[in-house]
């Protein structure tokens, strides 16, 4: 095994001003299958091929419509089955649930992402889009450490407050509604005026039909979803061959498609995870750092699912030694990132992110989502802990890829 400068050096060389100027490059509308997609997808192949990486462009296609349509007819038809269900509830408290429990089940399903729903995204269709790998490979590696960001970017039709606000509505209408219910069946009838189960049903039908509006554009530069993550990847894809042993393989992927339901890192796991090896498998993602404010870890998903204790306790120790304060966030149901395919194919992956509900995260998916939105010092605390996380599963691996083997193969078997 060669000699490697120290690692307090190469850490040292990470620079949150150089991370800022590379997102700012990478900051502009690059919707999947878009010429500022295929643009982009150039950038990085380049930057790979100049680092010495051994690098690959895995295009592929599909066809986002089968889920889009599951979806806005899922909203449409829970939107009707709310209503009846508020109005019958008063004479019926037990038709009332039967309608309501028809309109809530297909979310408890859609919320917690199931496995099975990724069959939605399998077939070949007219979006083509890449993903764009760097690898340090090595066929007598122990390890396999996957570096991720997803390059793409969308707008949306409804800005972030008023998604959030028409979810907020929903589930709140939907869960008064299910007390007036419970309530309406232990009792024998509707408690409160008769107009409060109108009222909730009403409000969570209307919710549902907005977002069955919602419709996708390539209107966004996405600085901080996703600029500033890729700009992350492709810092720590320049320092840490120098330091990882030789025997850690090192693969920097940034995917296509995460913003159609994580299509490419679907498309990723499907061509390149085995599950008969015996090799020990972690990923970190970044998603939407660079947000000013706190480090964030995203760490469960679904219904409270953990992505990756290991990883979250080599996160938290690499924080403690850095002097970071970090927060501990869920993904809230029905929110896509590229971590949720690899935890569902066992393989542990945590994602890095930062901020808070201020004016940058509020611009996501939006023309404002602008790289003027990032922090530099945020991005430097961000590559930071990324680094030292990665160097500890790189020196811990054998004692602690236990978790990422067992989870690979009791998945396969």
């Amino acid at each position: 095994m060669r000699q490697r400068p120290s690692e307090s050096r190469e850490a040292d060389a990470i620079s949150g001003d150089r991370i800022l100027a590379g997102a700012h490059a990478l900051a502009f509308p690059r919707a999947a299958g878009s010429d500022g997609d295929a643009r982009i997808i150039g950038m990085l192949r380049q930057r790979y091929e100049d680092l010495g990486l051994q690098t690959s462009v895995e295009e592929f296609s599909y066809d986002i419509r089968p889920a889009m349509w599951v979806l806005r007819g899922v909203l449409v038809t829970s939107a009707a089955l709310v209503t009846a269900a508020s109005i019958v509830v008063a004479a019926s408290p037990v038709r009332g649930a039967v309608l309501l429990g028809c309109a809530v089940l297909p979310f408890l399903v859609f919320l917690a992402w199931a496995p099975w729903l990724e069959r939605l995204y399998r077939r070949d269709g007219p979006i083509r889009t890449a993903n764009v790998v760097g690898r340090r490979a090595n066929p007598r590696s122990r390890l396999t450490l996957i570096i991720m960001a997803h390059h793409d970017s969308k707008s949306q039709s409804l800005s972030l407050p008023f998604r959030a606000g028409f979810t907020t509505a929903a589930i709140a209408g939907a869960l008064t509604l299910l007390a007036l219910v419970a309530m309406a069946l232990v009792t024998g009838r509707s408690p409160g005026p008769g107009w409060l189960p109108l009222a909730a049903g009403g409000a969570t039908a209307a919710s549902m039909m907005a977002l069955s509006t919602l419709r996708n554009a390539n209107r966004s530069p996405g600085g901080v979803d996703n600029a500033g993550s890729v700009a992350i990847l492709l810092e720590l894809a320049r320092v840490l061959p120098s330091v990882v042993d030789d025997d850690v393989d090192l693969i920097f992927l940034s995917t296509g498609a995460e913003e159609d339901h994580m299509v490419g890192a679907m498309r990723w796991l499907d061509a390149h995870l085995d599950r008969s090896s015996d090799q020990p498998v972690y990923c970190l993602n970044f998603d939407g750092a660079g947000s000013p404010g706190r480090l964030v870890l995203l760490e469960r998903y679904g219904f409270g699912r953990m992505f990756t204790a290991t990883m979250s306790a080599a996160a938290r120790r690499a924080a403690e030694r850095l002097g970071y304060r970090l927060r501990s966030v869920m993904t809230p149901p029905a929110m896509g990132i590229d971590a949720i395919p690899f935890a569902h194919r066992g393989v542990p992956c945590l994602t890095v992110s930062s901020g808070s509900l201020d004016r940058a995260t509020m611009a996501v998916h939006s023309a404002n989502d602008r790289a003027e939105h990032l922090d530099s010092a945020t991005l430097d605390r961000a590559a930071r802990l990324g680094f030292e996380i990665l160097l500890e599963l790189a020196r811990d691996g054998r004692a602690r890829g236990l978790e990422g083997l067992s989870e690979v193969n009791r998945r396969s078997r």
